[in-house]
Protein backbone atom coordinates (compact mmCIF):
# COMPACT_ATOMS: atom_id res chain seq x y z
CA UNK A 1 0.00 0.00 0.00
CA UNK A 2 1.39 3.60 -0.73
CA UNK A 3 1.69 6.42 1.96
CA UNK A 4 -0.99 8.44 -0.07
CA UNK A 5 -3.59 5.58 0.47
CA UNK A 6 -2.48 5.05 4.27
CA UNK A 7 -2.99 8.76 4.88
CA UNK A 8 -6.31 8.22 2.99
CA UNK A 9 -7.40 5.54 4.80
CA UNK A 10 -6.56 6.77 7.99
CA UNK A 11 -8.79 10.04 7.91
CA UNK A 12 -11.46 7.65 6.37
CA UNK A 13 -11.39 5.15 9.71
CA UNK A 14 -11.59 8.71 11.81
CA UNK A 15 -14.31 10.44 9.98
CA UNK A 16 -16.22 6.95 9.88
CA UNK A 17 -15.95 6.14 13.23
CA UNK A 18 -17.44 9.32 14.55
CA UNK A 19 -20.50 9.11 12.36
CA UNK A 20 -20.60 5.66 13.25
CA UNK A 21 -20.88 6.60 17.23
CA UNK A 22 -23.17 9.47 16.57
CA UNK A 23 -25.25 6.92 14.22
CA UNK A 24 -25.79 4.16 16.93
CA UNK A 25 -26.64 6.75 19.63
CA UNK A 26 -29.46 8.12 18.34
CA UNK A 27 -32.75 6.51 17.38
CA UNK A 28 -33.52 7.61 13.81
CA UNK A 29 -32.01 11.16 12.93
CA UNK A 30 -27.73 11.22 12.61
CA UNK A 31 -27.17 13.20 15.62
CA UNK A 32 -24.03 14.52 13.41
CA UNK A 33 -26.52 16.60 11.33
CA UNK A 34 -30.37 16.68 12.78
CA UNK A 35 -31.53 16.91 9.31
CA UNK A 36 -31.98 13.47 7.76
CA UNK A 37 -32.81 9.86 9.18
CA UNK A 38 -30.41 7.14 9.36
CA UNK A 39 -31.69 5.50 5.96
CA UNK A 40 -30.83 8.64 4.07
CA UNK A 41 -27.21 8.28 5.59
CA UNK A 42 -26.48 4.22 4.95
CA UNK A 43 -25.66 4.53 1.53
CA UNK A 44 -23.26 7.78 2.30
CA UNK A 45 -21.40 5.86 4.66
CA UNK A 46 -20.96 2.91 2.41
CA UNK A 47 -19.74 5.50 -0.36
CA UNK A 48 -17.71 7.30 2.41
CA UNK A 49 -15.55 3.93 3.13
CA UNK A 50 -15.17 2.89 -0.24
CA UNK A 51 -12.59 5.91 -0.61
CA UNK A 52 -9.91 4.23 0.40
CA UNK A 53 -9.96 1.31 -1.84
CA UNK A 54 -10.31 3.43 -4.68
CA UNK A 55 -7.10 5.02 -3.71
CA UNK A 56 -5.13 2.14 -3.59
CA UNK A 57 -6.69 1.11 -6.95
CA UNK A 58 -5.48 4.01 -8.71
CA UNK A 59 -1.72 3.12 -7.68
CA UNK A 60 0.15 0.48 -8.61
CA UNK A 61 1.71 -2.30 -5.77
CA UNK A 62 4.63 -1.62 -4.24
CA UNK A 63 6.58 -3.68 -2.03
CA UNK A 64 9.10 -2.83 1.18
CA UNK A 65 12.34 -2.34 -1.37
CA UNK A 66 10.93 -0.62 -4.63
CA UNK A 67 8.85 2.73 -5.17
CA UNK A 68 6.05 3.35 -8.03
CA UNK A 69 7.42 6.32 -10.05
CA UNK A 70 5.02 8.30 -12.42
CA UNK A 71 7.35 6.65 -15.20
CA UNK A 72 6.38 3.36 -13.81
CA UNK A 73 2.70 3.97 -13.29
CA UNK A 74 2.73 5.30 -17.33
CA UNK A 75 4.06 2.60 -18.62
CA UNK A 76 1.58 0.23 -17.02
CA UNK A 77 -0.93 1.18 -19.42
CA UNK A 78 1.01 -1.17 -21.76
CA UNK A 79 1.61 -3.99 -20.31
CA UNK A 80 -1.73 -6.66 -21.17
CA UNK A 81 -2.89 -9.60 -19.23
CA UNK A 82 -3.38 -12.07 -22.28
CA UNK A 83 -4.35 -15.06 -19.55
CA UNK A 84 -5.89 -13.80 -16.53
CA UNK A 85 -5.57 -16.79 -13.20
CA UNK A 86 -8.85 -16.00 -10.94
CA UNK A 87 -8.65 -19.01 -8.16
CA UNK A 88 -5.88 -18.00 -5.62
CA UNK A 89 -5.90 -21.32 -4.76
CA UNK A 90 -5.48 -22.57 -7.90
CA UNK A 91 -2.39 -22.86 -10.50
CA UNK A 92 -4.71 -21.95 -13.42
CA UNK A 93 -1.90 -20.16 -16.04
CA UNK A 94 1.37 -20.46 -15.96
CA UNK A 95 4.95 -20.78 -18.33
CA UNK A 96 5.16 -18.70 -21.10
CA UNK A 97 6.79 -19.29 -24.51
CA UNK A 98 6.85 -16.68 -27.33
CA UNK A 99 7.85 -16.19 -30.44
CA UNK A 100 8.25 -14.66 -34.08
CA UNK A 101 7.24 -15.98 -37.08
CA UNK A 102 8.93 -15.38 -40.58
CA UNK A 103 5.78 -12.23 -40.90
CA UNK A 104 6.88 -10.82 -37.95
CA UNK A 105 3.71 -12.06 -35.86
CA UNK A 106 4.10 -12.89 -32.30
CA UNK A 107 2.89 -16.32 -30.75
CA UNK A 108 2.35 -16.77 -27.35
CA UNK A 109 1.88 -20.25 -25.69
CA UNK A 110 1.74 -21.14 -22.48
CA UNK A 111 0.20 -23.84 -19.89
CA UNK A 112 -4.28 -24.33 -19.02
CA UNK A 113 -3.14 -26.25 -15.88
CA UNK A 114 -6.98 -27.85 -15.62
CA UNK A 115 -5.78 -30.01 -13.01
CA UNK A 116 -5.07 -26.69 -10.87
CA UNK A 117 -1.32 -28.08 -10.43
CA UNK A 118 1.78 -28.33 -12.45
CA UNK A 119 2.23 -30.69 -14.97
CA UNK A 120 2.72 -34.49 -14.03
CA UNK A 121 -0.18 -33.71 -11.37
CA UNK A 122 -3.24 -34.21 -14.20
CA UNK A 123 -4.67 -32.18 -17.16
CA UNK A 124 -2.84 -29.79 -18.55
CA UNK A 125 -3.36 -28.15 -21.56
CA UNK A 126 -1.21 -26.04 -24.08
CA UNK A 127 -3.10 -22.79 -25.33
CA UNK A 128 -1.85 -19.88 -27.26
CA UNK A 129 -3.02 -16.55 -28.58
CA UNK A 130 -1.32 -14.35 -32.04
CA UNK A 131 -0.54 -10.79 -32.66
CA UNK A 132 -0.19 -9.94 -35.94
CA UNK A 133 0.61 -5.98 -35.33
CA UNK A 134 3.69 -6.15 -32.67
CA UNK A 135 1.35 -6.81 -29.55
CA UNK A 136 -1.34 -4.32 -30.20
CA UNK A 137 -3.93 -6.26 -30.32
CA UNK A 138 -3.90 -10.34 -29.62
CA UNK A 139 -6.55 -13.11 -30.86
CA UNK A 140 -8.43 -14.70 -28.73
CA UNK A 141 -7.29 -17.75 -26.85
CA UNK A 142 -7.32 -21.31 -29.08
CA UNK A 143 -6.32 -24.84 -27.53
CA UNK A 144 -3.33 -26.90 -29.51
CA UNK A 145 -2.46 -29.62 -27.33
CA UNK A 146 -5.63 -31.25 -25.22
CA UNK A 147 -4.56 -33.48 -21.92
CA UNK A 148 -7.16 -35.80 -21.59
CA UNK A 149 -5.99 -36.95 -18.01
CA UNK A 150 -6.51 -39.98 -15.98
CA UNK A 151 -4.36 -41.62 -13.31
CA UNK A 152 -2.09 -43.43 -15.46
CA UNK A 153 1.27 -42.29 -16.31
CA UNK A 154 1.03 -42.61 -19.84
CA UNK A 155 1.42 -40.80 -23.15
CA UNK A 156 -1.19 -37.52 -23.26
CA UNK A 157 -1.96 -37.16 -19.49
CA UNK A 158 -1.31 -33.03 -20.01
CA UNK A 159 1.09 -31.43 -21.83
CA UNK A 160 3.17 -28.77 -20.36
CA UNK A 161 6.29 -25.83 -19.93
CA UNK A 162 6.50 -25.16 -23.51
CA UNK A 163 9.37 -24.41 -25.24
CA UNK A 164 8.84 -22.74 -28.60
CA UNK A 165 11.37 -21.88 -32.14
CA UNK A 166 9.69 -20.54 -35.16
CA UNK A 167 11.54 -20.49 -38.26
CA UNK A 168 13.03 -17.05 -39.30
CA UNK A 169 13.01 -17.78 -42.86
CA UNK A 170 9.89 -20.69 -43.59
CA UNK A 171 6.46 -21.08 -41.95
CA UNK A 172 8.07 -24.30 -39.81
CA UNK A 173 7.88 -24.41 -36.16
CA UNK A 174 8.39 -26.76 -33.47
CA UNK A 175 7.01 -26.49 -29.81
CA UNK A 176 8.28 -29.35 -27.07
CA UNK A 177 6.51 -29.56 -23.76
CA UNK A 178 6.44 -32.21 -20.86
CA UNK A 179 3.80 -35.53 -20.99
CA UNK A 180 2.29 -38.05 -18.56
CA UNK A 181 1.54 -38.19 -15.08
CA UNK A 182 4.97 -37.80 -13.71
CA UNK A 183 6.37 -35.26 -11.38
CA UNK A 184 9.43 -34.48 -12.03
CA UNK A 185 10.86 -34.60 -8.43
CA UNK A 186 9.62 -37.95 -8.02
CA UNK A 187 10.65 -39.87 -11.26
CA UNK A 188 12.84 -43.13 -10.80
CA UNK A 189 13.83 -45.35 -13.57
CA UNK A 190 10.56 -47.72 -14.00
CA UNK A 191 8.24 -44.08 -13.75
CA UNK A 192 8.94 -41.50 -15.83
CA UNK A 193 7.91 -38.73 -17.98
CA UNK A 194 7.13 -38.37 -21.43
CA UNK A 195 8.72 -35.68 -24.41
CA UNK A 196 6.08 -34.31 -26.77
CA UNK A 197 6.12 -32.75 -29.90
CA UNK A 198 4.31 -30.49 -32.03
CA UNK A 199 5.04 -29.21 -35.68
CA UNK A 200 3.37 -26.03 -37.53
CA UNK A 201 3.81 -25.46 -41.17
CA UNK A 202 2.25 -22.03 -41.11
CA UNK A 203 3.84 -19.82 -38.87
CA UNK A 204 2.77 -21.17 -35.48
CA UNK A 205 -1.10 -20.61 -36.40
CA UNK A 206 -2.07 -24.51 -36.31
CA UNK A 207 0.09 -27.18 -34.91
CA UNK A 208 -0.21 -30.59 -35.33
CA UNK A 209 -1.25 -33.40 -32.70
CA UNK A 210 1.24 -34.23 -29.73
CA UNK A 211 3.69 -36.85 -30.71
CA UNK A 212 5.78 -39.11 -28.47
CA UNK A 213 9.54 -38.47 -29.16
CA UNK A 214 10.38 -39.75 -25.80
CA UNK A 215 12.54 -42.59 -27.13
CA UNK A 216 15.57 -40.38 -28.71
CA UNK A 217 16.01 -39.38 -25.37
CA UNK A 218 15.00 -42.04 -22.99
CA UNK A 219 12.85 -45.11 -22.84
CA UNK A 220 15.26 -47.38 -24.88
CA UNK A 221 18.51 -49.18 -25.18
CA UNK A 222 21.16 -46.76 -27.26
CA UNK A 223 19.01 -43.26 -26.54
CA UNK A 224 20.67 -40.45 -26.16
CA UNK A 225 20.15 -40.30 -22.37
CA UNK A 226 19.64 -44.05 -21.86
CA UNK A 227 22.92 -46.77 -22.32
CA UNK A 228 21.01 -49.70 -21.44
CA UNK A 229 17.61 -51.43 -21.34
CA UNK A 230 17.83 -51.06 -17.17
CA UNK A 231 18.94 -49.15 -15.18
CA UNK A 232 22.21 -51.58 -13.11
CA UNK A 233 23.53 -48.37 -11.29
CA UNK A 234 26.17 -48.04 -13.92
CA UNK A 235 26.88 -45.75 -17.27
CA UNK A 236 24.16 -43.30 -18.11
CA UNK A 237 20.24 -44.26 -17.37
CA UNK A 238 17.81 -41.17 -17.32
CA UNK A 239 15.40 -41.14 -15.04
CA UNK A 240 13.61 -37.62 -16.02
CA UNK A 241 14.20 -34.69 -18.10
CA UNK A 242 12.53 -32.01 -19.75
CA UNK A 243 13.67 -29.01 -21.98
CA UNK A 244 13.70 -25.76 -20.54
CA UNK A 245 10.97 -23.84 -21.00
CA UNK A 246 10.52 -20.86 -23.06
CA UNK A 247 12.59 -20.21 -25.94
CA UNK A 248 14.58 -23.39 -28.01
CA UNK A 249 17.35 -20.98 -29.62
CA UNK A 250 17.42 -20.99 -33.42
CA UNK A 251 21.66 -20.33 -34.46
CA UNK A 252 22.36 -16.76 -36.32
CA UNK A 253 25.23 -18.33 -37.93
CA UNK A 254 25.15 -22.06 -38.61
CA UNK A 255 22.79 -23.96 -41.28
CA UNK A 256 23.02 -26.71 -42.30
CA UNK A 257 20.59 -27.81 -45.25
CA UNK A 258 18.02 -26.02 -45.03
CA UNK A 259 17.21 -24.95 -41.85
CA UNK A 260 19.12 -22.60 -39.42
CA UNK A 261 20.48 -25.29 -36.34
CA UNK A 262 18.04 -25.41 -33.49
CA UNK A 263 20.07 -25.30 -29.84
CA UNK A 264 17.67 -26.50 -26.66
CA UNK A 265 18.94 -26.99 -23.08
CA UNK A 266 17.55 -29.78 -21.01
CA UNK A 267 17.42 -30.56 -16.88
CA UNK A 268 17.94 -34.45 -16.56
CA UNK A 269 18.47 -36.34 -13.15
CA UNK A 270 19.19 -40.16 -13.14
CA UNK A 271 22.31 -42.39 -13.48
CA UNK A 272 25.32 -40.83 -14.10
CA UNK A 273 22.98 -37.61 -15.18
CA UNK A 274 22.48 -34.42 -13.41
CA UNK A 275 21.76 -31.00 -14.12
CA UNK A 276 21.78 -28.69 -17.57
CA UNK A 277 22.72 -30.23 -21.06
CA UNK A 278 22.48 -29.21 -24.63
CA UNK A 279 21.29 -30.75 -27.51
CA UNK A 280 20.32 -29.46 -30.91
CA UNK A 281 18.69 -30.30 -34.54
CA UNK A 282 19.32 -29.40 -38.06
CA UNK A 283 15.65 -30.76 -39.38
CA UNK A 284 13.69 -27.93 -36.77
CA UNK A 285 13.12 -30.08 -34.25
CA UNK A 286 13.18 -33.22 -36.23
CA UNK A 287 15.95 -35.25 -34.59
CA UNK A 288 18.03 -34.58 -31.94
CA UNK A 289 21.47 -34.67 -30.96
CA UNK A 290 23.47 -34.02 -28.29
CA UNK A 291 25.84 -31.60 -27.91
CA UNK A 292 29.90 -32.72 -27.27
CA UNK A 293 28.07 -36.23 -27.95
CA UNK A 294 29.00 -37.62 -24.51
CA UNK A 295 26.40 -38.19 -22.16
CA UNK A 296 28.03 -38.93 -18.94
CA UNK A 297 30.21 -35.07 -18.94
CA UNK A 298 28.00 -32.66 -16.83
CA UNK A 299 28.08 -29.34 -18.04
CA UNK A 300 26.35 -27.41 -15.40
CA UNK A 301 25.40 -30.01 -12.68
CA UNK A 302 24.15 -27.22 -9.87
CA UNK A 303 21.92 -26.13 -12.33
CA UNK A 304 18.09 -26.17 -12.32
CA UNK A 305 15.98 -25.39 -15.67
CA UNK A 306 18.47 -24.52 -17.87
CA UNK A 307 18.55 -22.05 -21.45
CA UNK A 308 20.44 -21.45 -23.73
CA UNK A 309 21.64 -18.50 -26.25
CA UNK A 310 24.33 -17.98 -28.88
CA UNK A 311 27.05 -15.83 -28.77
CA UNK A 312 28.40 -13.21 -31.43
CA UNK A 313 31.41 -15.58 -32.04
CA UNK A 314 29.06 -19.15 -32.31
CA UNK A 315 29.66 -20.07 -29.26
CA UNK A 316 26.82 -21.45 -26.78
CA UNK A 317 25.73 -19.76 -23.48
CA UNK A 318 23.97 -22.36 -21.31
CA UNK A 319 22.61 -20.43 -18.33
CA UNK A 320 20.77 -22.17 -15.48
CA UNK A 321 18.54 -21.57 -12.81
CA UNK A 322 19.92 -21.59 -9.15
CA UNK A 323 19.30 -19.59 -5.63
CA UNK A 324 20.82 -16.52 -5.89
CA UNK A 325 21.68 -15.76 -9.83
CA UNK A 326 22.53 -17.89 -12.62
CA UNK A 327 24.87 -20.82 -13.74
CA UNK A 328 26.84 -20.05 -16.88
CA UNK A 329 29.05 -22.35 -19.14
CA UNK A 330 30.20 -22.09 -22.42
CA UNK A 331 30.55 -23.90 -25.82
CA UNK A 332 33.23 -23.10 -28.00
CA UNK A 333 33.28 -25.67 -31.25
CA UNK A 334 36.96 -26.72 -32.90
CA UNK A 335 38.48 -24.61 -35.71
CA UNK A 336 36.13 -25.19 -38.53
CA UNK A 337 33.89 -27.54 -36.82
CA UNK A 338 30.39 -27.04 -36.62
CA UNK A 339 29.85 -30.69 -34.03
CA UNK A 340 33.29 -30.63 -32.68
CA UNK A 341 34.23 -28.44 -29.20
CA UNK A 342 34.45 -28.25 -25.63
CA UNK A 343 32.47 -27.00 -22.54
CA UNK A 344 34.55 -24.59 -20.37
CA UNK A 345 34.27 -24.70 -16.41
CA UNK A 346 30.87 -23.85 -14.91
CA UNK A 347 30.59 -20.78 -13.05
CA UNK A 348 27.98 -18.93 -10.56
CA UNK A 349 27.00 -15.46 -11.26
CA UNK A 350 26.73 -14.81 -7.22
CA UNK A 351 30.54 -15.91 -6.78
CA UNK A 352 31.53 -13.38 -9.22
CA UNK A 353 32.17 -9.75 -7.85
CA UNK A 354 30.28 -8.08 -10.93
CA UNK A 355 27.94 -11.22 -11.90
CA UNK A 356 24.50 -11.61 -11.47
CA UNK A 357 23.39 -11.37 -8.05
CA UNK A 358 19.52 -12.27 -6.70
CA UNK A 359 17.84 -13.22 -3.91
CA UNK A 360 17.26 -16.90 -2.72
CA UNK A 361 14.40 -17.56 -5.58
CA UNK A 362 15.26 -20.07 -8.03
CA UNK A 363 13.61 -19.11 -10.81
CA UNK A 364 13.44 -19.58 -14.47
CA UNK A 365 14.25 -17.12 -16.66
CA UNK A 366 15.33 -16.13 -20.16
CA UNK A 367 18.70 -15.28 -21.73
CA UNK A 368 18.68 -13.37 -25.02
CA UNK A 369 21.56 -11.45 -27.20
CA UNK A 370 20.45 -8.39 -29.89
CA UNK A 371 22.57 -5.97 -31.47
CA UNK A 372 21.86 -2.65 -30.37
CA UNK A 373 23.76 1.07 -30.00
CA UNK A 374 25.25 2.42 -27.38
CA UNK A 375 23.91 5.87 -26.28
CA UNK A 376 27.20 7.50 -25.02
CA UNK A 377 28.95 7.15 -28.57
CA UNK A 378 26.46 5.81 -31.00
CA UNK A 379 28.42 2.55 -32.02
CA UNK A 380 27.18 -0.67 -32.45
CA UNK A 381 27.33 -3.55 -29.94
CA UNK A 382 25.74 -6.60 -28.98
CA UNK A 383 24.04 -6.67 -25.75
CA UNK A 384 23.02 -9.77 -23.95
CA UNK A 385 19.93 -9.46 -21.43
CA UNK A 386 19.24 -11.80 -18.61
CA UNK A 387 15.55 -11.99 -17.08
CA UNK A 388 14.95 -13.23 -13.75
CA UNK A 389 13.35 -12.06 -9.99
CA UNK A 390 15.90 -9.92 -8.23
CA UNK A 391 13.78 -10.21 -5.07
CA UNK A 392 14.24 -12.96 -1.86
CA UNK A 393 11.34 -14.28 -3.00
CA UNK A 394 9.21 -14.54 -6.45
CA UNK A 395 9.04 -10.93 -6.96
CA UNK A 396 10.30 -8.09 -8.67
CA UNK A 397 10.95 -9.79 -12.18
CA UNK A 398 13.58 -7.23 -14.10
CA UNK A 399 16.16 -7.47 -16.67
CA UNK A 400 19.66 -8.13 -15.97
CA UNK A 401 22.46 -7.40 -18.93
CA UNK A 402 25.83 -6.88 -20.19
CA UNK A 403 27.31 -5.10 -23.49
CA UNK A 404 29.88 -7.43 -25.63
CA UNK A 405 33.19 -6.86 -26.50
CA UNK A 406 32.83 -7.22 -30.32
CA UNK A 407 34.78 -10.38 -31.85
CA UNK A 408 35.64 -11.46 -28.40
CA UNK A 409 35.66 -14.85 -27.49
CA UNK A 410 34.44 -15.35 -23.96
CA UNK A 411 35.10 -17.72 -21.13
CA UNK A 412 32.53 -18.81 -18.67
CA UNK A 413 34.30 -16.26 -16.26
CA UNK A 414 34.75 -13.47 -18.43
CA UNK A 415 31.24 -14.01 -19.61
CA UNK A 416 30.00 -14.16 -15.97
CA UNK A 417 31.38 -10.58 -14.81
CA UNK A 418 30.61 -7.21 -15.70
CA UNK A 419 26.51 -7.75 -14.95
CA UNK A 420 24.30 -4.70 -14.61
CA UNK A 421 21.09 -4.17 -13.30
CA UNK A 422 18.60 -2.70 -16.11
CA UNK A 423 14.89 -2.44 -16.28
CA UNK A 424 12.44 -3.68 -13.10
CA UNK A 425 10.07 -4.99 -15.26
CA UNK A 426 7.34 -5.28 -12.25
CA UNK A 427 7.39 -4.77 -8.72
CA UNK A 428 4.55 -6.91 -7.96
CA UNK A 429 4.99 -10.94 -6.99
CA UNK A 430 5.87 -12.65 -10.51
CA UNK A 431 7.80 -15.71 -11.29
CA UNK A 432 8.79 -16.78 -14.35
CA UNK A 433 9.92 -15.18 -17.67
CA UNK A 434 10.70 -15.04 -21.75
CA UNK A 435 11.45 -12.80 -24.40
CA UNK A 436 12.01 -12.62 -28.29
CA UNK A 437 12.54 -9.60 -30.24
CA UNK A 438 9.76 -8.15 -32.20
CA UNK A 439 9.86 -7.55 -36.08
CA UNK A 440 9.87 -3.44 -34.61
CA UNK A 441 12.85 -4.05 -32.77
CA UNK A 442 11.38 -3.56 -29.19
CA UNK A 443 11.33 -6.80 -26.70
CA UNK A 444 8.80 -9.00 -26.38
CA UNK A 445 8.58 -9.94 -22.68
CA UNK A 446 6.16 -12.66 -21.49
CA UNK A 447 6.19 -13.03 -17.73
CA UNK A 448 3.99 -13.97 -15.16
CA UNK A 449 2.54 -12.03 -12.46
CA UNK A 450 0.04 -11.54 -9.68
CA UNK A 451 -2.49 -12.09 -8.21
CA UNK A 452 -2.99 -15.23 -7.86
CA UNK A 453 -0.60 -17.45 -9.38
CA UNK A 454 -0.19 -16.17 -12.19
CA UNK A 455 -1.38 -13.89 -15.17
CA UNK A 456 0.21 -14.26 -18.21
CA UNK A 457 1.19 -10.63 -18.67
CA UNK A 458 3.14 -8.96 -22.37
CA UNK A 459 4.66 -5.50 -22.46
CA UNK A 460 6.64 -4.27 -25.14
CA UNK A 461 10.27 -2.96 -24.42
CA UNK A 462 12.74 -1.00 -25.94
CA UNK A 463 16.38 -1.89 -25.58
CA UNK A 464 17.01 1.29 -23.60
CA UNK A 465 14.41 1.28 -21.43
CA UNK A 466 15.59 -2.39 -20.92
CA UNK A 467 19.39 -1.17 -20.35
CA UNK A 468 18.39 1.77 -18.19
CA UNK A 469 19.38 4.23 -21.17
CA UNK A 470 22.64 2.55 -22.28
CA UNK A 471 22.05 0.85 -25.40
CA UNK A 472 19.53 1.60 -27.94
Amino acid sequence: MNIQSIILLVAVIVVAGFVLYRYLRSDNKCSCCDCCNKNNCTPHLLLLLLLPLNAMAAHPYVDGNTGATEAYATERTKYQILAYSNDSTRDVYRIPAIAKNKKGELIAIYDYRVCGFDIGFGEVDEVMRISKNNGKKWSAETKIADGMGGNENVFGVGFGDPALCLDRESGRGVLITVSGKCIYGYAKADYRPFIARQITTDGGHTWSAPEDITTQFWGKAGAMFQQKETDDGMGVFAWAGFFGSGKILQSRVTKVGDYYRLYAALLLKGTGLKGAYVVYSDDMGMNWQLLGGDASFQAAPDSDEPKVEELPSGQIVLSGRKWYGRTFNIWTFAEGSVTKGSWDKPVNSHDVPTGIKVGANSCNGEILIVRGRRVSDGKPCHVALQSLPKADTRADVSIFYKVLEEGKNYTTATFAEGWKLGMQVTNKRSAYSTMCQQKDGRIAFFYEEEPYIYNMVYVPLTLKQATNGEVK
